[in-house]
């Protein structure tokens, strides 16, 4: 599969077959990530692999925080939903970059080097016949996950990458797109 045909089939799934992949190829996935341009080489990406346990325990936790913090009235079904939702896939990569409040340009750069990682990752995974699927919400800011990955305050949760086989009968269709909104100039050709 070449770049411009990953690109333009690649699509987020939520439902993804049982079976997980071997962690041999979620590693070198992982490692066509860090291929990302990153300003200054500073290599700012982390990777978190949470795979059969492991999924649960952190949504054991992030639930029981939100039953702590959240509305009681809604506390209960967003944390069931959180707890589901962290077992959708056999395995999870978690994206986090170190957090540089004193020099914000470098945190800025830093941030768009773990999307473009984060990018790089679908992709390596879409070519090896992998669905996945990015995230954020609640669980990139949430307390208690920064504490299971051992993240200070100032980093940042870039992506959940949900990363699975893709069920049977799914549907590889590629979505359709919205010309780019191109605005030219300086050129008269």
């Amino acid at each position: 599969m070449d770049a411009i045909e990953a690109l333009a089939t690649r699509r987020s799934t939520s439902t993804f077959a049982d079976a997980a992949p071997p962690l041999e190829l979620v590693a070198r996935i992982i490692e066509a990530a860090t291929w990302a341009p990153n300003h200054r080489h500073t290599e700012p990406w982390r990777f978190a692999v949470l795979t059969s346990e492991a999924r649960a325990t952190l949504g054991e936790r992030v639930a029981e925080w939100m039953r702590a913090t959240l509305d009681p009235a809604t506390a209960e079904k967003q944390a069931e939903s959180t707890q589901k939702k962290l077992l959708r896939s056999p395995v999870i990569v978690i994206v986090s970059q170190p957090g540089s409040p004193d020099d914000p340009t470098q945190d800025l750069e830093d941030y768009a080097a773990c999307c473009s990682a984060t990018q790089n990752l679908l992709l390596a995974a879409h070519a090896e016949g992998l669905a996945s699927k990015w995230s954020t919400g609640t669980l990139a800011t949430a307390p208690p996950v920064f504490e299971y990955l051992g993240l200070a305050p100032q980093d940042r949760i870039v992506a959940f990458v949900y990363l699975g086989y893709p069920p049977e009968g799914a549907d590889p269709r590629p979505a359709q797109r919205a010309p780019a909104q191109i605005d030219w100039r300086g050129s008269e050709d």
